[in-house]
């Protein structure tokens, strides 16, 4: 009399328990696992550093395209300048158009521990502005302060939530560039 016979399901089962290459296949695929959710959390981790990099050199070139214009008490050429780089603000950052950038950018003076804006599209500067166009300006100081603004959309979202930043976040970068010193408060 023979052993009875196993279905054949639970054969291949068994089979697969006792064979190395299946242990290996498992490992494998938990690895494989973990190894694409740390590459997907390093590319957006890249792509936020880029695009921080890019609003960095821009808010620079910008404010220093502004602030060389005219050292003189005239502010029309500043004026006219920021009036005229406000409507062509899409060519700002193109590659990143589709995220829409914001660029705000502002005549500053300071006085008394104080800033006022005298042109400019920006009513007010958030505190962190403020507070760095402070640390670079003495007493009648005259600046420009460009700030860019993108908003990220993660590749990977789910991922992006757990090792970097939340999926829809707004990334901003600034420069306060003076432009003169000791002359009179705009």
């Amino acid at each position: 009399m023979s052993a009875p016979r196993r279905p054949r399901g639970l054969a291949i089962i068994d089979r697969f328990r006792r064979s190395e290459r299946a242990s290996v296949a498992v490992e494998f695929a938990l690895l494989a696992t973990i190894l694409l959710l740390l590459f997907a959390g390093l590319v957006d981790f890249i792509q936020v550093s880029t695009i921080t990099r890019d609003i960095e050199r821009s808010s620079t070139q910008i404010g220093s395209l502004i602030a060389s214009c005219s050292r003189s008490s005239d502010q029309s050429c500043t004026t006219n300048t920021m009036n005229a780089y406000m409507a062509r603000q899409a060519n700002t950052l193109v590659r990143y158009s589709q995220n829409q950038p914001t660029v705000s950018m502002a005549q500053i003076s300071e006085s008394n521990n104080a800033i006022k804006i005298c042109a400019g599209n920006m009513t007010y500067l958030e505190s962190d502005v403020s507070a760095s166009a402070l640390a670079l300006m003495s007493d009648k100081d005259n600046a420009i302060v460009v700030v860019i603004q993108i908003k990220y959309v993660a590749l990977f979202p789910l991922i992006s939530r757990l090792f970097t930043i939340t999926s829809g976040t707004t990334l901003r970068g600034w420069t306060t560039t003076v432009h003169s010193s000791g002359s009179s408060v705009c």
